[in-house]
């Protein structure tokens, strides 16, 4: 039996001696057993890949051959050229590895697994218990047990609790990019959120094997669930940040903030920072408190969920379920005094529809029914035509499409969860308009070539220009703020998933929303041309957070990281981990820093697998 370790070093000195390797890419961790399986072969315009096998990693043993599938370049990234490799069909679990012959000699990747329940069985714990790694503990804990206000109030409330926003940030966020109108991202409550819908669909699954996994969720659930009692104001809606400013990150700096600090610059003359409500004289509380878009319409949901399990933490389960009430309540009347800029978009539609859903099965109440349902209609009036592209999201009052960094399967989310309070003409409205949805994403994503199957989007510049692309603009309204988006992707899954049962009659359609899904899951996993698992402790070349060139701030196992962009110098090219002696500025955030949206995507995504 040979070595696969010296297998794969003989494998790269021969590729060396041409001065550039040829990779074959898979799944680190591996494929679900009756999943779809692909690898991909990055190489160069020059080579000639010719056949590829599946061998067994313990003998050698052939246990497929597969034709690869040549796919050519893939817009501007760097000088690569891509084939593709479909084994699909082989349905036996073990270790495996693939080997491809080429005129520069054989070529072989590293070992990979295909198992029933593969990613539950490998990623479900690890994430879990980053969020538990998460907690902001300790001396900041301490602090925020009498946080003050960052404008110089001299009351003080408890807000301790919650997790840490990232590697690099001891900040505690609902939303960090409040000063935008349509890129503002669910975090601490997403979460909660997260855990809940994960701890229910595992319910669902009635595997012996996800026992004490639901066990440690509902430790995580009911632990955020107080914080988000903690941090709500008992007049009004929810504080959105405590703030850690500073390179020391001090206890002793810790303030209840309006904001994420370090990105209000190159502001547009019609953009504002602070809530409408202040430009209307109103009173400077406004400053701190959230609208539905910015964390209130999933803390509510988060909330009315955790009220529904038979334990709760500091807080009884009549507190969650009021608390969420109240919020909603004052939301509803609130909510636009609430925004930066005085108007409702999409990201207000599906965090309050996903709230009144939340409290309609909670409590049965039917003004929390009728919420939904007049939320769910103007959700689906959102979806229009530009040019050639049918059925995206508009994120405003016109035709902007909507794109996101972080939460773009949220629309079809929230939709699914609300089939199961409609009624049954409402019912058939909504999954046409899921299906359309998701037909626009398939659409997209496959109109160039795509070896990966990256889910592309419809995006729209500062200066109002459009077009498709693979990442996330530079140049959007969050200006300097853009970074990798693998809570995108997952949250993309996570939809696609979610949606397969409901278009069962439809075979072909649920099989192209499984190769969807699985690409993207596959990317955060390895599966990219970097050959980069961003799910820290799984695979190999897993991202370092380096700050300024320092390692000061360590990533976690079990947590994602930010993930791939757009080329740093041209955004149709593609560039990951640029260090600070490169670049000269601190960019490596960017790529390597480990943020709580991801793994809350990603566990939702593993969760709604089958």
């Amino acid at each position: 039996m040979k070595n696969i370790l010296l297998i794969l070093c003989l494998t790269f000195s021969v590729s060396q001696i041409f001065g550039q390797k040829i990779k074959i890419l898979t799944n680190h961790l591996g494929y679900e057993l009756e999943g779809s399986k692909k690898a991909v072969i990055e190489a160069y315009q020059a080579d000639e890949i010719k056949n590829c096998y599946i061998r067994f990693y313990n003998d050698d043993k052939k246990a497929a051959t597969v034709k690869p599938i040549e796919v050519g370049k893939i817009d501007q990234w760097k000088n690569w050229y891509f084939w593709t490799i479909n084994f699909s069909s082989m349905n036996q679990e073990g270790k495996f590895y693939i080997e491809c012959e080429t005129e520069r000699g054989v070529v072989h990747s590293f070992p990979f697994l295909i198992q029933k329940n593969i990613l539950e069985r490998h990623t479900i714990s690890d994430i879990v218990s980053y969020f538990k790694e998460q907690r902001c503990v300790g001396q900041n804990e301490k602090a925020d047990r009498k946080m003050t206000f960052a404008e110089g109030r001299k009351d003080t409330i408890d807000v301790h609790g919650g997790w840490q926003d990232a590697t690099g940030d001891y900040g505690k966020h609902l939303s960090h990019l409040s000063f935008t109108s349509f890129f503002v991202p669910q975090q601490i409550q997403m979460v909660i959120y997260s855990l809940c819908k994960s701890y229910e669909m595992l319910n669902k699954r009635n595997d012996d094997n996800f026992t004490q996994f639901k066990k440690r969720m509902i430790d995580e659930i009911l632990y955020g669930a107080d914080y988000l009692v903690r941090v709500k104001n008992p007049k009004g809606s929810f504080y959105r940040s405590v703030s850690a400013p500073g390179p020391g990150k001090k206890p002793e700096d810790r303030r209840l903030a309006p904001a994420m600090t370090g990105f209000r610059i190159k502001m547009g003359k019609s953009d504002t920072i602070a809530p409408a409500a202040l430009a209307k004289g109103i009173n400077k509380k406004f400053l701190y408190e959230v609208c539905y878009r910015e964390g209130g319409g999933i803390a509510i949901a988060s909330l009315a969920m955790a009220s529904q399990l038979n334990v709760y933490g500091d807080f009884p389960s009549n507190v969650y379920l009021k608390y969420a009430e109240d919020a909603f309540q004052y939301l509803e009347s609130n909510n636009l005094l609430l925004t930066n800029d005085g108007k409702e978009n999409i990201i207000d539609d599906y965090c309050a529809l996903a709230a009144a859903t939340e409290l309609y099965k909670a409590t049965k109440k039917n003004i929390y029914k009728k919420a939904a349902d007049k939320r769910a209609v103007s959700l689906l009036d959102r979806l229009v035509s530009w040019k050639n592209y049918t059925n995206y999201w508009r994120a405003d009052d016109g035709d902007r499409p909507f794109f996101h960094a972080s939460d773009e399967g949220f629309p079809i989310v929230s939709l699914i969860y609300y089939l199961h309070i409609c009624d049954n003409n409402t019912r058939q409205k909504v999954l046409d308009a899921v299906k359309k949805s998701l037909e626009f994403n398939l659409s997209i994503t496959s109109e160039v070539p795509n070896a990966f199957g990256y889910a592309r989007q419809l995006v729209q510049h500062k200066d109002g220009k459009r077009n498709s692309s693979f990442f996330f603009p530079h140049d959007t309204e969050t200006e300097p703020w853009w970074q990798g988006e693998d809570a995108r992707l997952a949250s993309l899954a996570c939809a696609a998933r979610l949606a397969i049962p409901y278009f069962n009659s439809d075979k072909d359609f649920t099989k192209k929303l499984e190769n969807y899904a699985n690409d993207q899951l596959d990317w955060i996993l390895g599966l990219n041309p970097f050959d980069v698992c961003m799910l820290y402790g799984v695979g190999h070349n897993n991202p370092e957070y380096m700050f300024f060139g320092s390692y000061q701030y360590t990533n976690i196992p079990g947590g994602i990281s930010n993930g791939i962009t757009a080329g740093l110098n041209n955004e149709h090219d593609i560039d990951f981990d640029i260090p600070y002696s490169v670049t000269g500025k601190d960019y490596d955030w960017r790529w390597t820093e480990q943020w709580l949206p991801h793994d809350s995507w990603f566990l939702m995504a593993v969760s709604a697998g089958d």
